[in-house]
C-alpha cells in the first residue's frame, strides 16, 4: 500500500477545497439558470455628427425590451436615483435611459445659474433658477422622451429615455450594448436614437424570444440621412436673446 506523505496529504486537502468552490459555483449557476445575457451592435449609416479623426460615435442609442407573452412580469423594485450634472455649460451624459419611477437629480457644477427644463414629450418641468453647487431632483413617473435644456444656455441639451422595463441599455461609442439578466421569454425589441426618425426607429421594432443562455441579436443598422436639425426655443416658446439657439434635434 502507497504510503501517503505529507505533501500528498496537502494537495489532496486543497483538491477538496476547490472541489467544494466549484461546487458551490455550479450551484449559483443553477439558481441564475433562466436568465439570458442580450447582446448586439448598433451600425450608423450616414452619420451627422462625427468627431475629430472621422470615426463615427454610435453611442447614445437606447434599447429596452418590453416583456409579451410568456416572459416574467418585471418585479417591481426600488429605482436607484440617477445624476445628471451640468459642467462646463453641458449635460453630464447627454443621454440616460431610466424606468418609470425613477428619480434624477440635476446638480449644479457649473461657478454660475442654471435653469433646467422640459416641455416637450415624457416629462414636462421647470426647476427655476438655481446657483452653483445647488441641485434639484425630478421624478421621471410616466414613460416617454423626455428632452431638456437649460433656458440661460441655448448650447445645453441632454434626453432622459424612461421605460417600462427594467430590461435596457446605452450603446457604447462602438455601437455595443448587453442587457444583463432577463428572465427567458419573449420581449418586444425598441430603440431610441437621437438622430433617428420615428418611422425608422418603429420599423427597427420585433419580437425576440430568448432562451436562458447569451442571445446576439446581430447588427442593428439605424439611418441617419433624413435628420434635419432645427433651433430649440426656450421654456417660453421664443427665442434665445440675440439668436444664440443652437441646432440641437430634428423634433420635436
Amino acid at each position: 500500500m502507497r504510503k501517503i506523505t505529507g505533501s500528498t496529504l496537502s494537495f489532496m486537502i486543497l483538491a477538496l477545497v476547490a472541489a467544494s468552490l466549484i461546487s458551490g459555483a455550479t450551484t449559483t449557476q443553477d439558481r441564475g439558470r433562466g436568465e439570458c445575457l442580450v447582446e448586439g451592435r448598433i451600425e450608423i449609416l450616414n452619420a451627422k455628427a462625427k468627431p475629430p479623426g472621422g470615426r463615427i460615435d454610435a453611442s447614445g442609442v437606447a434599447v429596452w425590451l418590453t416583456p409579451v407573452k410568456g416572459a416574467a412580469k418585471p418585479e417591481n423594485l426600488p429605482r436607484p436615483r440617477r445624476r445628471l450634472e451640468q459642467r462646463d455649460k453641458r449635460f453630464v451624459p447627454h443621454v440616460m435611459v431610466v424606468q418609470v419611477g425613477t428619480e434624477i437629480d440635476f446638480p449644479n457644477r457649473d461657478p454660475f445659474f442654471h435653469n433646467v427644463f422640459s416641455v416637450y414629450d415624457g416629462k414636462p418641468f421647470d426647476l427655476g433658477l438655481y446657483a452653483s453647487g445647488e441641485s434639484r431632483p425630478v421624478r421621471f413617473d410616466r414613460p416617454g422622451i423626455s428632452y431638456i435644456f437649460c433656458n440661460i444656455h441655448p448650447q445645453m441639451s441632454a434626453v432622459v429615455v424612461t421605460v417600462e422595463t427594467p430590461y435596457f441599455a446605452l450603446s457604447n461609442p462602438d455601437g455595443k450594448y448587453s442587457i444583463g439578466s432577463v428572465p427567458a421569454g419573449s420581449y418586444e425589441l425598441h430603440l431610441w436614437h437621437e438622430r433617428s426618425d420615428e418611422q425608422q426607429l418603429a420599423a427597427r421594432n420585433r419580437i425576440v424570444s430568448l432562451a436562458p443562455t447569451v442571445a446576439d441579436l446581430g447588427v442593428i443598422r439605424l439611418d441617419e440621412a433624413g435628420f434635419i436639425p432645427i433651433v430649440h426655443k426656450n421654456k417660453h416658446g421664443e427665442e434665445y436673446d440675440s439668436g444664440r439657439g443652437l441646432p440641437t434635434y430634428g423634433r420635436p
